[in-house]
């Protein structure tokens, strides 16, 4: 569980590494949560937490590309149809150096 709150304290970390488990189970869990959750929670909260969780999900691809031995740069990966879930897969299992 550790992992899920590093996730939330280390937001606006861009610097440093993120192994495999510090990246997976903070996404696992949130994306749970969020079918779970669905529509229940709408309007300006909604909102917020979606931005706080968008800028913690690109904070912890550009630790774990940096854990891999890559640019952060490459999470602008992510806004490439079909490439993104090939990157998101290559992090989940490249192991760090």
């Amino acid at each position: 569980m550790n992992e899920f709150v590093s996730f939330f304290t280390n937001i606006l970390n861009f610097s440093g590494k993120a192994s495999r488990k510090e990246f997976i189970i903070p996404l696992v869990v949130i994306l749970i949560l969020s079918i779970i959750l669905g529509g229940v929670i709408g309007g300006v909260v909604g909102t917020i937490l979606s931005i706080i969780i968008l800028i913690s999900s690109i904070s912890i691809s550009v630790r774990r590309l940096h854990d891999c031995g890559h640019s952060g740069l490459w999470v602008l990966l992510y806004l490439i149809p079909i490439v993104n879930l090939i990157l998101l897969i290559y992090l989940c299992v490249k192991p760090g150096k």
